[in-house]
């Protein structure tokens, strides 16, 4: 569950809100299954109940600016109350179910990935050979002037050993990697040395939707 936005702002709100997750809470069920500290809860319920009387005092027709600034500032401190007690009780709880979350209040975690646009856009690929038998890539875009654009997860890089006096193609490129730095290194034995390598890559969201392949890079293994 997200640490921010479960709890509203407006006291009323607010107030409605506390009441009915410290209810919630102070059921002997929920106690019991949840493992939940009875003291903590009886502390939280006092805080609660503080705020309660605050917010009455500051609506009422004879409020003044002292009420409603000790309004405001049990809000706050209720507000930190909570979100430590959520963070140290039940973001953990492994008995804490989503109906649990729904009757508290609390936000539901989404198990699913949020599904990013589509690579539209391919990876460049700068190599260096300066290592024996290891040959390291190196993936950026242009035209955004970084390794890869927010929307994308990872690139795969495709590579293979194009055979002397062919036009390098896909097809002889048949090893995919994958990875979400923004470079990766490839290495060899002695017999490879001086084999001409194909590289290729293109770009994958978080879902596994690919872009295109950008163009074919050759390099001669060191």
């Amino acid at each position: 569950m997200p640490k921010s936005h479960y709890l509203p702002q407006p006291y009323g709100e607010l107030l409605t809100w506390l009441i009915n997750f410290i209810t919630y809470l102070e059921d002997s069920s929920v106690v019991s299954r949840l493992g939940l500290d009875t003291a903590r809860i009886a502390a939280l319920r006092s805080e609660i109940d503080a705020y309660h009387n605050a917010c009455t005092l500051a609506d009422s027709p004879n409020a003044g600016k002292a009420d409603r600034l000790d309004r405001r500032e049990k809000a706050k401190d209720i507000d930190s109350s909570v979100r430590h007690y959520v963070n140290v009780a039940l973001r953990y709880n492994e008995n804490l179910t989503d109906e649990d979350r729904v009757r508290l209040g609390l936000t539901v975690p989404d198990t699913d990935p949020t599904p990013e646009v589509d690579p539209n856009e391919f990876p460049e690929i700068e190599t260096d050979t300066s290592v024996l038998r290891r040959v390291g890539c190196r993936f950026l875009n242009r035209e955004h002037h970084v390794a890869k654009p927010l929307h994308v997860h990872g690139t795969e890089l495709r590579s293979g050993f194009v055979p002397e006096g062919e036009k390098p193609s896909l097809t002889h490129l048949p090893n995919s990697s994958f990875s979400t730095r923004s470079s990766m290194t490839l290495e060899f034995t002695d017999e490879d040395r001086g084999r001409q390598l194909g590289l290729c890559a293109r770009y994958e969201n978080n879902v596994g939707k690919k872009g295109p392949f950008g163009p074919i890079v050759t390099v001669f293994i060191p």
